[in-house]
């Protein structure tokens, strides 16, 4: 009976049904590009389900990759960045999974690079015989909810999420950095290498001991540590993929907006900010406004810590 509101000439008015819809959407200034979206309620679901979202993503060849492609195995999704010095895991998952590779696992590495190109000297320099996927528009942030890299879900051979998106065992060394000597102390060093082993001889636990791992979570547990998307995120995450498209057919000016407004909407996605940040002179996204807005968080945590025996505070 209201399908006068979303019809006219023969035409759907698809933006308005959505809308009606409680589904979030951006428009490009012209009007003539749209970006729709899942509403944060249905995404919430999903994970809560514990079913690992597909997605589809290519490498750096181009060949296409879908989540799906590897239910069967163990696998470790892992995110990274050029713009963050994560970039340097690629070879401690590549370590990792040629230790393990024989044993029904697998490392899907993705990329958080919308600059094309920007990921492909640290693949080539890592060499990784694992996936290394590119996500330019940052679809597996917007599926797992993740807000900075690196992060990392497990996924059991079923296809079930038993640890959800967390920090993969990074830790806030370089938050302590002396500007002056360009140093961090060895005590804190010592600390973020603790972490690092920590949840790499985790991952290897769960690998090689299934179930029995002590570091699996139940349902309950897995649901419990499951962070939920808002309303607000699931409207970012439109702005932000609506900015890059329009950022890859030459529309800088007109992108601009939508990521200023992703970021604004979702405040605390680094993945967000960082992406569109100023990089400094070796790709980092560590410029003074990210120190700034480091240095803003006070006692909150850059990284989370991870909850896991041995993983410090």
């Amino acid at each position: 009976e209201r399908a006068d509101e979303f019809t006219a000439g023969g035409k759907v008015n698809l933006a308005a049904f959505w809308d009606h819809m409680g589904m979030p959407s951006a428009k490009s200034a012209k009007g003539d590009v749209w970006a729709l979206g899942e509403s944060a309620e249905n995404r919430g679901a999903k994970l809560m389900s514990l079913d690992a979202p597909d997605f589809t993503l290519p490498d750096v060849s181009g060949a296409a990759h879908s989540l799906s492609d590897y239910h069967g195995k163990k696998i470790l999704l892992a995110t990274w960045a050029s713009w963050c010095g994560c970039r340097d895991d690629l070879s401690v998952w590549r370590k990792l999974y040629d230790a393990l590779k024989e044993q029904n696992f697998i490392v899907i590495a993705v990329a958080m690079d919308s600059e094309p190109g920007a990921a492909e000297p640290w693949i080539a320099e890592a060499a990784p015989d694992y996936p290394v996927l590119i996500d330019r528009d940052h679809r597996v942030a917007e599926l797992y909810n993740m807000v900075n890299v690196p992060q990392a879900v497990w996924i059991d051979e079923a296809g079930t999420i038993v640890r959800p998106a967390e920090n993969a065992g990074a830790y806030e060394a370089f938050r302590s950095l002396d500007f002056e000597s360009m140093t961090i102390p060895e005590e804190i060093l010592a600390t973020a290498s603790s972490a690092r082993e920590t949840y790499v001889a985790a991952l290897k636990e769960w690998v090689e001991q299934g179930t029995a791992c002590r570091h699996l979570f139940d349902a309950d547990q897995a649901r419990a540590h499951t962070a939920l998307p808002s309303q607000h995120i699931a409207q970012a995450h439109c702005h932000f993929r609506l900015g890059q498209f329009l950022l890859r057919h030459g529309r800088a000016a007109e992108a601009t907006p939508h990521l200023a407004e992703a970021s604004r909407l979702h405040p605390t996605s680094w993945n967000m900010w960082r992406q569109a940040a100023e990089k400094n002179e070796t790709g980092l996204a560590a410029s003074a406004e990210f120190w700034a807005r480091v240095n803003a968080l006070g006692d909150e945590y850059y990284y989370p810590p991870v909850d896991m025996a041995g993983m410090p505070d």
